[in-house]
């Protein structure tokens, strides 16, 4: 058998051709078009309605991981949010004429994160633990950054060192509340991890430590602790602004609404009425008086009468060794501007400057003329009807003089002796009209309002030592203000401001005053006295070559706190003037506190000069034309020249 038909044999269905598959038979399947769409829509719903089920399965999620994360989450995602503040600018302070006395400039306090300094530390020297063996042996994160610190700040590493070991945990520390620019750039050089700088105001006096006592000072928060920054700190004080983002893990900015930004509202700016130019001359003056005579301090006020400003205002105080100082002021070792400013804060016994008030209400009151002769025992004290010894101030013993000369020549006999012909409630207005016993109103925090003795312990003991300034307590303020009735033509006194309003312009050249103390026709006698008290008077050396000035001097015997009575060695030496003449403009004072009697303490002497040469600064200044005629200006007499000690 032949191999085909063995294989036909073998295989016997192999023996018919094979159909090819195109054209083999299939079932014939119909499928209705109506059962395929159904099937489509069941997919479809059940596809939705599987990505609706996972699409809110997920924002429940994302919900419940932001109202109420894990703690293991919270604890490492950190604050998805971040509130930064925006800084608003304090108020200027400024001089009457525009000029910068306190401003505030953009700075910087350098802080850091002991947490992340230790934790990246430790980072770096893992990973340098791989080419280096001694990596992680040799590890000290905050003493890197101490030494790295160190002549940045100025500091020993040693003390940076212990600082970071002992707040490692903390997350924020502030390391200087004041970086200088130099160190900003070498900070940012160095570039250390965990270490940042952070904005802040630092205020800045253009003037350096003019005006000081005045101005005052802010602390490390920008709020006022003393002076004008302080009684005034509302109307200066800022309002910052915030703005809140969003954040990712990495702490970049995601999104910003814009309700989220809230812009600052700076604070205003306040102008004084100090005027940097006249305070510079009276601070000058003042220094060097104190300096010349190794006193204790000294005070000075200078204000237009017109109107009230006070132009300047300057308070020194100087410690000598070995002396029990009267006056001692702890603050300004701290900082100048933090201590109190005296010429509100500290009453003295003015002496004889408190004359001129007595004169004046007692002239006007019809007990005394200019010319009337006042009768005193020849050649002894004048022994009151209650017993009481007067001696006038220069030893000499006077058996009469007119009115005028009187307070010409300060002799305190004759004050007393037409003093007591004043009645207790005569003398006691007196002292009311004039301001005594009240405060100025300026508004500057810790103003004293003196010391008057109460009605209903008012002697005769008292009416007397009155009418020569004893047994009173004023402050320097409270004298500018009242004899700036000697200065207006009215007759009134000017009420004293330190801040200009709003919008106000320096054309303000009166105002009016409070009530009339002193009559027109008193007021001319009183300034002719005052004016005699300069050319014949007691205050020869506070006579200027350019204007005519009137005032009064005054010597009074310092009460020491702590001790009883007065130490009859020491003295408050004064003079109270106010200048030119006819037209007054300035009214100004200086106190002497505590003067060497070695070098001289009467207020002739030691505060008339320091008055003489801020008038002619000032005016000079301010433009007065000069009123001292050729003729009339006084002599330059040589330095043994007799010097008046009556005061």
């Amino acid at each position: 058998m032949d191999s085909e038909t063995s294989h036909s044999a073998q295989h016997p269905a192999s023996a018919e051709p094979a159909i090819p598959a195109a054209t083999s038979p299939t079932r014939d399947v119909t499928i209705d078009s109506s059962e395929q769409s159904a099937r489509t829509r069941r997919w479809a719903r059940g596809i939705v309605a599987c990505t609706a089920v996972v699409l809110s399965l997920t924002l429940l999620r994302v919900a419940q991981l932001k109202v109420a994360p894990p703690e293991e989450l919270d604890a490492n995602a950190g604050r998805r949010t971040s509130v930064r503040k925006e800084l608003a600018q304090r108020g200027e302070l400024l001089d009457r004429r525009g000029r910068p006395l306190a401003m505030s400039l953009v700075g910087y306090k350098l802080y850091c994160d002991p947490a992340f300094i230790y934790e990246s530390g430790w980072t770096a020297a893992k990973k340098a633990s791989k080419t280096d063996p001694n990596a992680i042996t040799e590890c000290d994160p905050f003493r890197d950054a101490a030494i790295a610190l160190a002549p940045v700040l100025k500091q020993a590493p040693q003390a940076i060192h212990q600082l970071l070991r002992d707040n490692a945990e903390r997350r924020y520390m502030i390391l200087s509340q004041d970086v200088s620019e130099a160190q900003v750039d070498a900070l940012k050089q160095m570039d250390l991890d965990g270490i940042g700088l952070e904005t802040k105001l630092v205020r800045d006096y253009p003037a350096g430590g003019l005006a000081g006592q005045i101005v005052g000072k802010v602390g490390a928060e920008h709020i006022g602790q003393a002076g004008i920054e302080f009684a005034f700190n509302k109307e200066l004080a800022p309002v910052d602004g915030q703005v809140k983002a969003l954040r990712d893990a990495f702490g970049r900015t995601l999104w910003i609404n814009r309700d989220d930004y809230v812009p600052g509202d700076p604070g205003q700016d306040v102008r004084l009425t100090i005027d940097l130019a006249i305070q510079e001359s009276a601070e000058r003056h003042l220094t060097k008086m104190v300096k010349d005579m190794n006193a204790g301090g000294g005070r000075v006020i200078v204000m237009d009468a017109g109107n009230g400003d006070i132009l300047a205002m300057a308070d020194v105080l100087q410690e000598r060794p070995g002396m029990h100082e009267a006056t001692r002021d702890p603050a300004r070792r701290i900082h100048p501007s933090l201590g109190r400013n005296r010429n509100f804060t500290d009453p003295y016994e003015p002496g004889s400057t408190m004359k001129s008030f007595v004169w004046a209400r007692a002239t006007q009151l019809g007990l005394a003329k200019p010319t009337d002769t006042i009768q005193m025992p020849t050649g002894s004290p004048l022994v009151t009807s209650f017993g009481r010894v007067i001696h006038n101030s220069d030893s000499r013993e006077y058996h009469s003089w007119s009115w005028k000369d009187v307070l010409v020549h300060s002799v305190n006999t004759g004050m007393v002796t037409v003093g007591l012909r004043m009645t207790h409630a005569q003398m006691q207005d007196m002292v009311r009209d004039f301001g005594f016993g009240s405060k100025s109103g300026v508004g500057i925090p810790g103003e004293s309002a003196g010391l008057v003795t109460p009605n209903k312990r008012w002697t005769n003991y008292t009416q007397s030592s009155v009418a020569f300034g004893h047994e009173i307590a004023v402050t320097p303020i409270q004298m500018v203000r009242a004899f700036s009735a000697f200065a207006r033509p009215d007759g009134t006194m000017a009420s004293p401001r330190m801040v200009l309003p709003r919008g106000s312009t320096d054309s303000d050249t009166f105002l009016p005053g409070s009530k009339q103390v002193i009559t027109p026709a008193v007021l001319a006698e009183a300034k002719d006295a005052l004016k005699t008290v300069l050319e014949d008077g007691t205050a020869r050396r506070a006579q200027s070559l350019n204007y005519r000035i009137f005032g009064k001097t005054g010597t009074a015997e310092l009460a020491v706190p702590g001790a009883k009575g007065y130490d009859r060695s020491r003295y408050m030496a004064s003079f109270l003037a106010a200048a030119p003449l006819e037209n007054p403009r300035l009214v100004v004072i200086c106190v002497i506190d505590d003067p060497d009697r070695r070098k001289g303490h009467f207020g002739g002497l030691v505060a008339a000069p320091v008055v003489r040469d801020v008038i002619d600064d000032s005016l000079q200044y301010l433009g007065v034309p000069y009123d001292q005629l050729e003729e009339n200006r006084p002599k330059v007499k040589s330095k043994a020249a007799k010097v008046a000690k009556a005061d």
